[in-house]
Parts: C-alpha cells; structure tokens; sequence
C-alpha cells in the first residue's frame, strides 16, 4: 500500500508541477461523434456573452455552414465572436471557407456582423519560410470557448465526418474530445487562441468588402443553422425547408430568402436526411450527466512561426516519465521522433506496459505518415519492449489524441505523435486528474480494439526466451506485421513511399526523425 502511494505521488507531484494553472473542474468525455456534436450546439445554444472558436479544418457541408450560421446568430444576438481557421488544412479552398470566390464571402458576412475573423498562416506568406519547416507551420488547435467558463478541445474538426455516426456512416472518423466547466481552462484556451489570433505577423485578417457583400450569404447561414437545429431538436423530415424559412422571420435576419437561397436550403435538408440517427438526437443530449469531477491544466504550444512557447513536449515527456504501471496511448499518426522513442525506451525499463492504438494503411488519411510507420514499427517494439501495437484495418479512421497514465491521469487533445506536433504545428492540450474520468477513457480504448468493425490487429516481432528481439541483418523479425494482411498492390506502392520516406530522414529538417542503427541502440556489438 505504500509504495502504491509513493508512485501515485510522484505522478501527481509531476502533475502538480505542470507550468500552467490548475483548475477544479467537471469534465465529460466526448467520444461518440453524435454526442460531440450536440456538446457544442448546446454550448453555443447557451452563450451569451462570449464565443471564442479556433479550428484547424471548417469544411463547406450542412455542419460547417450550421456552425457558422450558430456563430452569425450568437453575434446578432449581442454576443463577442471570434473566430480563426488555417490556411494550409484547405489550400485551394475546395473544402474551407478561405479561399476568395470559394467560400470566403461566407467569412465575410460573418464579418459584417461584427465577427473578428483571421485565417492563420496565410499562403502568401509562406514562401518567405520555404528554407526551414515555417513554411509548413499551422494552427493545429481546436477550441470552443464559451462565456468564459465552459469549453471544449480534442481531435475534432468541424465537418460531417467528425460528427457523424457510424450507423449512418461506417467510415466516419473515430476521435475523441473533452468538455471542460472551468474558468480556469476556459481562461487558458483563450490565452493560446489569443496569442495567435493577436500575431498579425502570421495571421490574415478577413475584411468586409470594399461595398458589402454583393451577394449576401445571411440567409443561407441562418437558415442552415436553423435547418441543423430542427433535425436536432427532431421536427419532422417532411417540409423542413418550409419549417425552416417559417422560423426564419423569428431569426436576426431582414428578409425573406430569394429562390436561389431556397434551393440552397433544399441542398441541405437533402444532405441532413443522410444523418437519420442525428435527428432528435439534442433531446435526449443531457449536459449535466456523464460529468467527473478532477483537476485540469491546459498546455499549449504556439507554430514555430509564432512566440515559440511550448509547454506541451516537455511536459508530456516528465508526466511519461513519473509511470510505474501502464501507459494507453490512441494517436492517428505514429511518428516517433528520437526523443520519443529514448521517453519509451526509458518508461519501458520500469516494466510499465505501454499499448499504442492508430491506424494502419487501411483505415489512414496520411500515407506520407504511414511510410514512416512502417518502417519504423519493428525497430520502435524492439527497443521498447513492454510496448504492443494495435492497428485498426477496418473503414473508420482512428483520428484520437488520447493518453492515459496509471489510470489517474488522462490527456486529451490536438497533439499527433509526429515530427510536425512536436516542432512546426501549433496545439493544445488538456490534461485531466480523475480516476473516474481515466476508468472511462481506458474502457473506451478497450472497446475501440474489441470492436470488430475496427479490425484491429496487433503487428508483433519475434522475441527470444529473455523477451529480448531477434535480428536478422540487423532488424527486427516480424511475426505478424503488414505483409500478413495488406494486399500485395498496397504493400508495392508503401515500399516506394518507404523509400522515399528514408530520404528524406536525412534531410537536415529531419534531423529529430534519425534513429542510430538498432544494433547500437540495442547495446549490441555487430563487429
């Protein structure tokens, strides 16, 4: 009992020690998709002061037009809005808002009404950093601060494919975010959207046009609002645009929409009716239930193009650190850079287990990502080698940033374990002391790699009667890995990426990604 205490302890005294203020809070796991949703339509439902939003990706369907018309409402009804999205998450403006002539009139009536909107790291200024990984440099937060005292971070974009269901559609993203009733956290999560959306170095600020806008888009984001919010609430499928434009003269808006408007909203209410389990679903949405009670600390870390501050790498390392008995990790990118792997390594030799879910070739959005992983998996278990890797295969994207240390403390929040969170993107994260709330998110792992829809599969190497690896030529002997279920197509085109991808570890920006020779890491004598 007494040494169980002591280690319990000194992870909490690594907490405690965390540079950043702690709060006394009621957090609430937000793990389905349908569920997340609501969490924030609810929150912006119940704002009347303020509203603070920072999102990596804001994506042209019926959620990212409904959220965008929540926020034009929220400003026509008194309240401060701010807003920031990224430039390079939509590049040529097929998918965003930022683009001009591709959705940025959008922003631009928001700004009419009196939002601040900035798009960060704006394309034109990119190529003054082509020489270093500014160039590349985003704004990889998400944040939803409302009035001050309630807020919500994690994986998730705005988009369908965040939020919606996997009965409606299989291949919908997998993640995972944290609400948060803090003051405190709240606080924190609009330092680090300010010390970002203030840089005006990096940011793009949006402008009214010179004479307005020439075609307004109010009625278009009201009513798609209005639209998402019928569906929610559970009005009838049957007339909904009708519905709709009736309960728009009870909305901030001036006019009746035009008939280009009403085909819009046709558009939309055709698209809502592929997300049947989301309608009604805000009915049954309890804000009050599925609460823990812990202590919060919101790290951040600015893109290497902005204050540099990082309160996040660091921290997470000593926390890794301060684990005696297991570490479950779900991240969607498994980059590890040198440091990482030496954290692990060192976890490792204390005889904590550590499981890794993520994604494999099958269920991946990023095969730049995935080149290295494969090539890295084998090397990466034989030098950590209380680590298991389990892989989804199945249609949903694993897209979480979850961690969880000897069921006590859990950390939700942006930060992929790749090169470019550790050292280029800007992010946030939430760490949180609750048992209750680390007892739920373990068993949310669990299911995920229970879950036969994942497919989820564990890559192995072969180890001798001491658990030490066996090498042949210097590597790992994989038992079960890739070449066991990928088909033969697939493993041909990642050989070439794998290639590529050692190329370009010897780059000079990649320095953090070189690993020495596992013989050497291994402290084994190859002469």
């Amino acid at each position: 009992m007494k040494e169980s205490f002591l280690k319990a302890t000194r992870l909490r005294s690594a907490f405690d020690a965390l540079p950043v203020q702690a709060g006394s809070a009621t957090v609430r796991l937000l793990e389905r998709n349908i569920e997340a949703w609501n969490a924030r339509w609810h929150l912006l439902e119940q704002a009347t002061s303020s509203v603070t939003v920072n999102y990596f990706i804001l994506e042209k369907d019926i959620f990212g037009f409904a959220f965008l018309g929540h926020l034009l409402k929220k400003a026509r009804e008194g309240c401060t809005v701010r807003l920031m999205t990224d430039a390079v998450a939509d590049t040529f403006g097929r998918r965003g808002f930022k683009a001009t002539f591709r959705g940025q009139d959008y922003l631009q009536e928001l700004v009419e009404s009196g939002i601040a909107v900035r798009v960060y790291h704006p394309l034109h200024s990119r190529p003054w950093r082509i020489l270093s990984w500014g160039w590349m440099a985003s704004n990889h937060d998400k944040i939803l601060v409302c009035d001050g005292t309630r807020s919500i971070t994690g994986g998730r974009n705005i988009g369908w494919d965040y939020f919606a269901s996997p009965e409606d559609h299989p291949d919908a993203w997998r993640d995972t975010d944290i609400l948060i009733n803090d003051p405190n956290a709240a606080a924190a999560m609009t330092e680090a959207f300010d010390v970002e959306f203030n840089n005006t170095a990096v940011t793009h600020q949006i402008r009214k046009n010179l004479l307005g806008n020439w075609r307004p888009r109010d009625v278009e984001l009201l009513g798609a609002y209005v639209l998402m919010d019928l569906w929610l609430k559970g009005e009838p499928a049957d007339d909904l645009v009708a519905r709709a434009i009736a309960r728009l003269s009870n909305e901030p808006v001036e006019r009746e929409p035009n008939e280009r408007e009403q085909k819009r909203l046709r558009a939309w209410a055709k698209d809502l009716a592929g997300f049947p389990t989301t309608r009604g679903s805000l009915r049954s949405f309890v804000p009050t239930e599925q609460l823990h009670s812990g202590v919060v600390k919101v790290l951040d870390r600015t893109s290497s193009v902005g204050t540099e501050r990082d309160q996040i790498g660091e921290s997470l390392i000593e926390l890794a650190l301060q684990a005696k008995k297991r570490i479950l990790i779900e991240n969607p990118y498994i980059v590890l850079t040198e440091l990482m792997i030496e954290t692990l390594e060192a976890v490792s030799q204390n005889g904590v287990e550590i499981h890794i879910g993520t994604n494999s070739p099958l269920s991946t959005d990023s095969s730049a990502t995935q080149a290295f992983f494969l090539e890295d998996w084998p090397m990466i278990l034989a030098r950590v080698p209380t680590l298991r890797f389990f892989v989804a295969t199945g249609k949903r994207k694993f897209h979480a940033k979850v961690g969880i240390i000897d069921d006590a403390l859990t950390v939700i929040s942006t930060y992929n374990l790749d090169f470019l969170s550790a050292h280029v993107n800007s992010e946030i994260v939430a760490a949180v002391w609750s048992e209750s709330l680390a007892s739920e998110t373990a068993q949310s792992f669990n299911d995920d790699r229970d879950d036969p829809a994942n497919g989820v599969l564990e890559w192995k190497i072969l180890r001798d009667d001491t658990g030490a690896p066996v090498l042949q030529d210097g590597r790992p002997v994989v038992t079960f890995g890739p070449e066991h279920h990928l088909s033969k197509s697939l493993l041909r085109r990642y050989r070439r990426m794998r290639w590529l991808a050692n190329v370009w570890r010897k780059l000079p920006w990649f320095k953090p990604l070189r690993h020495p020779p596992l013989t050497q890491a291994l402290g084994i004598d190859d002469t």
